[in-house]
Order: C-alpha cells, then sequence, then structure tokens
C-alpha cells in the first residue's frame, strides 16, 4: 500500500525516539512519497547495536548530521565508523560556539523566524545536503540533528514539498516531533542555558506555517529555492523521481 498511516512511519528503534520515514504522503499529483528513501530522525548517539542493525536492514546507506559543532563535541556519532554506511556532515548552524540555540537565532520572535533566517543564511549548506541527496538516487538516507525537529524538520520539510505534498501534511509531519521527543526533551534542555531557550524544544504548526508562508512569497516553492541555491532543473527532476512512486 502507498499511503502509510503515523504508527507506521515511525521506526520501532530502542533509543533513537522521532525517527521517521517519509514515505506514505498523498502529493497533489496523486503520486506518493516513497518509503525507505528519506528518514528523518533524532541523534542517534544513544542507538544502540540493535537499532544501527536495523536501519542497515532498512536500507540506509547514508547518514547526514545536521548538527553543530558544540554538540558534537559533546556528543560523538556513532555513524562516523559504520561499515557500509557513508557518513557525512553539513553543519546547519555554522558556529563551534552554539549549543543547542546559537545566539543569532535568539533575536527572533519565534521558531518560525529561526527557520526564516536559517533558509536565508544557510542557502549553501542546504545545496550540501541536497548535493549528497542526489549521490543516491536508490538508497535510504537518513538525515538528522539532535531532536530531529528543527534542522531536520525544515529539511523534511523543504523535501516533502518538492514534490507537491499537501501542505497540511507537511505542517503535521513536522507537528508531531514534540511529542514524540518527550522522552528527551528534559535531556535536551540541560543543554540550554536558560528557561527562554526551552521555547525551541516546541513544535507548534504555527511555526512551520511561517516558515512555509515565508518560502511561497519569496520562492514559490521548495523547488524555486532549491534552483535559487543552485540546483539544476535536471537534478531537481531528479530528486522529485526518486522520491514519488
Amino acid at each position: 500500500m502507498l499511503y502509510m498511516t503515523r504508527e507506521e512511519r515511525m521506526l520501532s528503534l530502542e533509543k533513537m525516539v522521532n525517527t521517521r520515514d517519509l514515505g506514505g504522503y498523498e502529493t497533489q499529483g496523486g503520486t506518493y512519497s516513497r518509503a525507505h528513501k528519506y528518514i528523518r530522525a533524532s541523534s542517534p548517539v544513544q542507538a544502540t547495536e540493535n537499532d544501527i542493525d536495523f536501519l542497515k536492514d532498512y536500507g540506509i546507506k547514508a547518514v547526514i548530521d545536521l548538527r553543530s559543532d558544540f554538540e558534537k563535541e559533546h556528543q560523538k556519532n556513532p555513524f562516523c565508523n559504520i561499515q557500509d554506511i557513508d557518513f557525512y556532515e553539513v553543519n546547519l548552524f555554522d558556529s563551534s560556539s552554539a549549543a543547542i540555540v546559537p545566539d543569532e537565532v535568539k533575536q527572533y520572535k519565534d521558531l518560525g523566524g529561526v527557520y526564516i533566517y536559517m533558509l536565508e543564511s544557510m542557502k549553501n549548506k542546504f545545496k550540501d545536503i541536497f548535493d549528497i541527496f542526489l549521490k543516491y538516487p536508490y538508497d535510504g538516507v537518513m538525515f538528522h540533528c539532535s531532536a530531529g525537529k528543527d534542522r531536520t524538520g525544515m529539511t523534511a520539510a523543504l523535501l516533502l514539498d518538492l514534490i507537491g505534498c499537501h501542505e497540511y501534511d507537511i505542517v503535521k509531519d513536522y507537528s508531531e516531533s514534540y511529542e514524540n521527543n518527550m522522552e528527551i526533551n528534559e535531556e535536551l534542555s540541560k543543554m540550554m542555558d536558560n528557561e527562554e531557550a526551552k521555547q525551541y524544544l516546541k513544535s507548534s504548526p504555527r511555526y512551520m506555517m511561517e516558515f512555509l508562508d515565508y518560502l511561497r512569497e519569496h520562492y514559490g516553492s521548495s523547488r524555486g529555492y532549491l534552483m535559487e541555491i543552485g540546483l539544476s532543473y535536471d537534478e531537481i527532476e531528479q530528486l522529485v523521481e526518486n522520491f514519488t512512486i
């Protein structure tokens, strides 16, 4: 069956909450996002051997770590030395001094503003991410940050919008993270320097709607944004073909 429920998208792992398949979403053109292609995840630093074996068997051939240098120094990624899985680092905060929330994003009133800031200031990094996606036309790719919500959520939204998924599905996919992360939110909050910063653990639908509104107003769509940052028409068509069924 092409359609997948929320429960079917959630991967049953021992120590990696909020790890989900982006497959099974219907597009406005009547196709579906392909399962086993893109996996969005929380930090794998506590992943067990069973978790790693599960992801290998699930078809993961590449892992992209979107965390900051600070996060990686404090929590080493177990996938950096796993046989048969290629490992990449794309720092979407681009600051060695950044903790979970870098100082430059705290000026924004909410996470929607943070996402807009990142969309504009990290164009070269998003280009790097999608260049990696292009290297794996037939294999599964997992991308993650710490909570699997913000940097991961933006990347997932760009992918789902690219293939024409309905906006309510993109927003819903994003907003599921807070509930999924209840188990690790307490640990993440310990890495934040004040109570105000803890608002960034939330995943209100409004934040993603702000992000998508800005994307549409300034670029038309994810396709327009990817062309703006340097992907060619043929590369974008390849991404769409590889992610739909």
